[in-house]
């Protein structure tokens, strides 16, 4: 009979090797294998992440997956969420129900702890995954392109390189946002450590270098106002998140056309980003054209009956943004 147990080291190398041409994100084999192990002696990773694996009965390694437990805060509750992640079948034993299996034993486990919900982000739509309880959330991409005249970036804002000890400010940012917000993935401290050195990490080891990460803090009259997360190259500047301390839309507009002008004279073009919608009514002037998701579709399955998801199913408030993807 098959179960789910912890993964040991060969067993990890196993699905790395496997599994890297499907995940490795333009990193060479040791880059990728060094990039987890790394992010693996994070604080926060060996207090609240996993690596299973479903074995059958004669030990072989059937499916796998990791499960992080951040915090959730959910319609109005706060509790552990357990996101799963990295799900993976070797590709001799595909199509024989083992990952849905694994993922069950999982469901089972994640409720009789007493989490609040399970979470996934999935980049194979979202049939899969509602047949096994989940329910797809609004999940809404944004692309297109900077004003052609950059006047919005004449603004008194500063932009200047983050260091580690800002990241108490990112966390007061975050938080401001998130109170706003139905569903909202909250990270403490050690939460934020790992989101630095996760990102530092994986693009420390990109082997393109024309491509560059850049987390910035914003300072209006040298006082913390927000910040921006990005990633810029192949012509595109790709927001990967956007903050504010007093959480209002037109601060972040700020602070992102004030990012958006440096980005311009670098020779970028295109935007691409996950966006709060409140945020993307705020950019006049700018070509930005709103469309379902694509991939990493966030989804949702609570089994406390007195939750209702429906309204956030018709809520673009929904947002969640793309560092809370496992």
């Amino acid at each position: 009979m098959a179960r789910m147990v912890l993964a040991d080291r060969a067993q990890i190398d196993a699905i790395t090797r496997e599994s890297y041409p499907l995940w490795g994100g333009g990193l060479s084999y040791e880059g990728y294998r060094g990039l987890w192990e790394e992010v693996g002696r994070c604080r926060w990773v060996q207090e609240h992440a996993r690596y299973y694996v479903w074995l059958g009965a004669d030990g072989r390694v059937l499916s796998s997956m990791k499960v992080y437990r951040p915090r959730l805060r959910l319609l109005g509750r706060e509790g552990r969420c357990s996101v799963l992640g990295a799900i993976f079948t070797p590709r001799l034993h595909r199509r024989k129900g083992h990952a849905a299996d694994m993922v069950r034993s999982s469901l089972l486990q994640i409720r009789d702890r007493g989490d609040l919900g399970a979470m996934l982000f999935s980049d194979i739509g979202t049939r899969y995954y509602t047949g096994l309880g989940f329910e797809a959330l609004p999940a809404v991409e944004h692309s297109g392109r900077f004003p052609l005249e950059p006047g919005d970036g004449q603004s008194d804002l500063t932009l200047r390189p983050a260091r580690e000890e800002d990241l108490d400010l990112f966390r007061a940012a975050h938080d401001a946002l998130s109170s706003r917000r139905p569903v909202a993935i909250l990270r403490d401290a050690e939460h934020w450590e790992f989101l630095w050195i996760r990102s530092r990490s994986f693009f420390s080891r990109v082997q393109d270098r024309t491509v560059r990460h850049r987390w910035s803090v914003a300072l209006r009259d040298g006082s913390f106002v927000g910040y921006l997360i990005a990633v810029e190259g192949r012509g595109e500047w790709n927001v990967r998140e956007v903050g504010a301390i007093n959480a209002e839309p037109e601060t972040m507009r700020e602070i992102l056309c004030c990012a958006g002008v440096q980005a311009q004279r670098e020779g970028l073009r295109r935007v691409f980003g996950w966006l709060p919608q409140e945020l993307v009514e705020c950019l006049s002037g700018w070509s930005i054209r709103s469309r379902p998701r694509r991939r990493a579709v966030p989804m949702l399955r609570v089994d406390d009956p007195s939750i209702d998801l429906r309204p956030l199913k018709r809520s673009a408030a929904a947002y969640i943004p793309f560092h809370d993807q496992f």
